[in-house]
């Protein structure tokens, strides 16, 4: 994978494509047009949300269900 920017060549590695992510983020954001910092953003926020979410998993467990004892007939 090649930085469009830059032409810094990015390697096959676990995750290319967040590497050449962060690499933009960090490197070219200015460069980036008024539409494209929009998605930037957006899929900056949407990976924070994933990383956010895999740490809560971890910390809780891996139950997705939330039991609400108030609502409990037992």
């Amino acid at each position: 994978m090649k930085c469009k920017y830059c032409q810094k060549n990015f390697e096959d590695n676990d995750n290319p494509v967040l590497d050449y992510f962060y690499h933009v983020d960090v490197n070219h954001y200015d460069s980036l047009s008024g539409d494209e910092k929009i998605m930037h953003d957006i899929r900056k926020k949407m990976i924070k949300s994933k990383i956010d979410y895999d740490v809560h998993k971890k910390t809780t467990g891996d139950s997705d269900l939330i039991f609400n004892a108030q609502n409990s007939d037992i």
